[in-house]
C-alpha cells in the first residue's frame, strides 16, 4: 500500500500555535461534512516561519468532489459567500466587545470569552477555506474554468478585467482614506510644510498645535484602520506610521486628488466594461454566473483574512490578560492550545518547559484526533513524512501565472518579512513566498511583483490589480533561488521571469 507523504502548500512569516491551530481544525471539519473527505492540514512552526503541509492526494480528491458539487448547483457558492459575510460579522461582532471589564472577569469567565472566540473562528476558517480548496497551487478550478470560457472565443485577454471584483477591500478603503488625508493636509499650507520637512514622530508633537484638524483626522483614521495590516500578531498600525506613509506619499509626488478621481472613474468604467465585454462575448448564462463565481472569490478571499485580522488584533487584549493571571509571556500564551489554558487558568500548572520547545519546533494537525509535536518528535516528523520540492539553484527562469499583465526589469529585493521592508527602494521587483498587508509598505514601491504561491484569489494578485503592477504568481521557488540585487525581467504577459544577471 502506498505511503501518502505532506506537501508543502504555503508559506507565512508568524510564529504562534494562536491562532493557527484553528485552521486544521476548521479545514477538517468543513471538508469532511461537505465532501465526505477531512482533508488534513498541518502548521509547521520554525525558524521564525509557518510552513503549511497537507495531504494532497485528500486535498485533491476534496477538491473534485467539491467542484462536481458547484457544477451540479453554482448557488451552492453563492450561499457560501453570504455565510462568509453572516459569520465574519459575527465575529466581529463579538471580538468588539471582549476587551471590556476584562480584569475584573473571573478566570472562568476569561476562558468562556477565550474558547467562545476559539468556536467562532474555527467555524469561520472552515467556511472560508473552501476557497483555497477551490482555487490554489494545484487545484486551480476558477482559474481553468474562466480560462476555458474565454479561451473557446479566443478572449484571454480579457481574463483579468473580467475576474476583477468591484468591491472594495479594507485596505484600499484605509489607502482611499488616508489620500483624502492627505488632500486635506495640502490645504493648510503649515501643516503641509511641517509634513516635507520633518519626521513622523515630531510632526505628531508639532501637529496638535499647527492644525488641531488634520490632528483629528489622522486620529480618526487610526482608530477606524490601526487593525488593517495587523495579520496574525501584529504589530497594530499607528499614527506615526501613518504619518510616515504620507510623508511616502509627498517624497513620491503624489497628487491625492488625481489619485481619487482616477479611482472613482475606474470604479464606474470597470462595471461598464464588464458588462461591454460579456455581452460581445455572447456568454451562456452558465457561462456568465461562473465568472461572476470567480469574482466573488477574488473578492472573499482576503475580505475574509481581513476580518479575522481584525478579530486577532481585538483578541490581543484577551491573550494579554491571560498571560498577566499566568505570569507568562504574551508569546508563551500564543503557543498554548485551549486545554491547556483551561487547564491553567481554573488550576491547574503551566508547563513552561513545553512552551519553550514549541518555540523552537512544533508540529500542529488535525484528523480524527488532533496532534502536536514539539522537540524531536516535530523535527522527526519534518524530516521524515513531509516531501520537500527539490530546489535547482542554478535555475534562471521561472514560469508561474498572470496575476497583472504588463512587463519590468529591475533588481530584486527579497522580503518575506516586515522587517526586511527596509531594504525595498522604488522600481525594485518584490520577489516574496507570498504577500500579505504586513507587506504593503514594500509593495507600494514595487516595480513588479514575483511570489512562490498563490493563485487568483491570492494576495498579491489582488494588490496588484488594485495597483496595476505587473505580477507573476505561483513560481514555486523564485524567492529560494534569486537574491537580492539580482537584474530579473518580469514577462507578466507570459507569466515568466528571467535573472539576466547580478
Amino acid at each position: 500500500m502506498k505511503k501518502y507523504k505532506w506537501e508543502k502548500v504555503a508559506n507565512e512569516y508568524v510564529v504562534s500555535l494562536f491562532p493557527l491551530f484553528m485552521l486544521p481544525r476548521g479545514m477538517y471539519f468543513i471538508t469532511k461534512k461537505l465532501t465526505g473527505v477531512g482533508v488534513p492540514i498541518a502548521c509547521v512552526i520554525r525558524s521564525s516561519a509557518v510552513e503549511w503541509v497537507a495531504r494532497m492526494d485528500l486535498w485533491e480528491k476534496a477538491h473534485r468532489i467539491f467542484i462536481k458539487r458547484i457544477k451540479t448547483n453554482p448557488e451552492t457558492l453563492e450561499q457560501f459567500y453570504k455565510k462568509i459575510e453572516h459569520l465574519g460579522r459575527r465575529l466581529i461582532a463579538f471580538t468588539k466587545g471582549v476587551g471590556k471589564s476584562l480584569q475584573k472577569s473571573s478566570n472562568q469567565k476569561l476562558f468562556s470569552i477565550y474558547s467562545t472566540y476559539i468556536k467562532l473562528n474555527t467555524e469561520y476558517y472552515g467556511i472560508g477555506l473552501l476557497l483555497p480548496l477551490l482555487d490554489y497551487q494545484k487545484a486551480t478550478f476558477f482559474s481553468d474554468e474562466v480560462n476555458g470560457i474565454l479561451k473557446k472565443r479566443d478572449a484571454e485577454k480579457h481574463f483579468v478585467l473580467l475576474t476583477t471584483p468591484g468591491r472594495e477591500t479594507y485596505n484600499k478603503q484605509q489607502e482611499l482614506n488616508l489620500l483624502r488625508v492627505y488632500s486635506e493636509i495640502i490645504k493648510i499650507k503649515p501643516a503641509y510644510k511641517l509634513f516635507q520637512t520633518v519626521q513622523a514622530p515630531e510632526i505628531l508633537k508639532r501637529l496638535p498645535g499647527v492644525s488641531p484638524k488634520i490632528f483629528a483626522l489622522l486620529k480618526q483614521h487610526t482608530r477606524n484602520y490601526t487593525w488593517v495590516f495587523y495579520v496574525y500578531e501584529g504589530p497594530a498600525a499607528d499614527m506615526e506610521y501613518f504619518v510616515a506613509v504620507i510623508r511616502d506619499l509627498i517624497k513620491r509626488k503624489i497628487d491625492p486628488d488625481k489619485e481619487l478621481r482616477w479611482h472613482r472613474s475606474h470604479q464606474k468604467e470597470l462595471k461598464e466594461e464588464q458588462a461591454n465585454i460579456i455581452k460581445k462575448l455572447k456568454l451562456t448564462v452558465a457561462e456568465k454566473k461562473m465568472i461572476e463565481l470567480a469574482r466573488g472569490a477574488v473578492f472573499f478571499k482576503p475580505y475574509r483574512r481581513e476580518l479575522q485580522s481584525r478579530s486577532y488584533f481585538l483578541m490581543e487584549s484577551v491573550l494579554r490578560e491571560i498571560a498577566t493571571r499566568l505570569n507568562l509571556s504574551l508569546k508563551q500564551v500564543r503557543m498554548m492550545l485551549p486545554q491547556e489554558v483551561k487547564k491553567a487558568l481554573l488550576g491547574g500548572r503551566v508547563d513552561t518547559g513545553l512552551l519553550n520547545k514549541r518555540s523552537k519546533a512544533v508540529v500542529f494537525w488535525k484528523e480524527r484526533k488532533e496532534y502536536c509535536l514539539s522537540g524531536k518528535s516535530a523535527e522527526r516528523f519534518i524530516k521524515e513524512e513531509i516531501k520537500w520540492e527539490k530546489i535547482n539553484k542554478s535555475t534562471k527562469i521561472f514560469s508561474g501565472a498572470v496575476a497583472y499583465p504588463g512587463k519590468a526589469t529591475g533588481r530584486v529585493k527579497v522580503i518575506n518579512y516586515p522587517d526586511e521592508m527596509k531594504k525595498m527602494k522604488g522600481g525594485d521587483i518584490l520577489v516574496s513566498d507570498a504577500t500579505n498587508p504586513n507587506l504593503m509598505p514594500a509593495i507600494f514601491k514595487a516595480k513588479a511583483i514575483v511570489t512562490n504561491e498563490g493563485g487568483l484569489t491570492c494576495h498579491a494578485a489582488i494588490v496588484s490589480r488594485e495597483l496595476k503592477i505587473p505580477c507573476v504568481v505561483g513560481t514555486k521557488f523564485a524567492s529560494k533561488v534569486l537574491k537580492d540585487g539580482d537584474l530579473v525581467e518580469v514577462d507578466a504577459e507570459r507569466g515568466l521571469v528571467r535573472k539576466i544577471s547580478r
